[in-house]
């Protein structure tokens, strides 16, 4: 890893870390503040339990799990479907900005005529990704922690850490790929839509997956299946192998990236 570079990028994206930050604690800390007051209405309840299972799918509440918990509702209201896309196409963009588009905007050639290794490059790369994910999932964990302090709701403290973990390895696996195709293509357009198409084929394949059991089947080809948020809160699943398969997985994606990278012929 090349220190420099590393500081020179990470300085280019920190306010953006900043402000992602900044809106996903505000936006939990109104769930934190509101949920005591649903949590006390009866009706509420009663209408979350006269839901069919399609439209818990929908909100990413699996068919077989509680809804009476702030497990449910956080999973619902926020992990399940905004955060997760939140952080999909965070990583899905950066990694395009970080390769793709540093060829086509002439930046990589300038790095390239530096002492620089194109292996060196993607190793910085690929280390800004990672920790500027490790820092939003680290703000999104310690917000929630505040924002249940301060409202006095009761969480184990311990399988939301557990989440911060598989989110980490999620969403890096994602950005690996992302990183995949833009060292592929290396173009930004290119690599972004197919990063992306991927991506929200795997997401509507969990939908789609989810709504009947004749079409459970197609989860099986959704990377999402292995990202079970309200499952992993609620302590019904140890997401332990999980968070190393996909970490494996990643390590040897970004292997192929980095051969790949290495011996591609760049229009620069």
């Amino acid at each position: 890893m090349n220190r420099a570079l590393f500081r020179a990028m990470f300085k280019q994206y920190r306010k953006k870390v900043a402000a992602i930050s900044t809106g996903i604690i505000l936006y939990e800390g109104l769930l934190t503040w509101v949920y005591p007051v649903i949590a006390k209405n009866p009706a509420v309840t009663q209408v979350a339990e006269s839901m069919p299972s399609t439209v818990k799918t929908v909100f990413g509440i699996s068919e077989n799990a509680r809804i009476d918990t702030f497990e449910a509702f956080i999973s619902g209201q926020f992990f399940a479907r905004i955060w997760v896309m939140l952080m999909a196409l965070y990583g899905i963009q950066t990694a395009n900005a970080v390769l793709a588009k540093m060829v086509d905007d002439g930046s990589l050639a300038f790095l390239l005529s530096t002492p620089v290794s194109r292996s060196e490059i993607l190793a910085t790369q690929t280390v800004v990704l990672m920790s500027t994910t490790a820092i939003l999932v680290a703000a999104t964990i310690l917000g929630l922690y505040f924002g249940t302090f301060c409202s006095r709701i009761k969480i184990n403290y311990a399988r939301y850490f557990r989440l911060g973990l598989l989110g980490v390895a999620f969403f890096s696996l994602i950005e690996i790929y992302s990183l995949f195709f833009s060292a592929w293509f290396v173009e930004e357009e290119r690599a972004l839509a197919y990063a992306s198409g991927l991506t929200l084929a795997f997401y509507g394949l969990d939908i789609v997956g989810g709504l009947s059991s004749k079409l459970s089947w197609l989860k099986n080809f959704s990377l999402f299946q292995w990202f079970q948020l309200q499952e992993v809160l609620e302590g019904t699943i140890d997401p332990t192998w999980t968070i190393i398969g996909l970490s494996v997985a990643s390590a040897l994606l970004w292997y192929l990236t980095k051969k790949l990278f290495e011996t591609q012929d760049l229009a620069i």
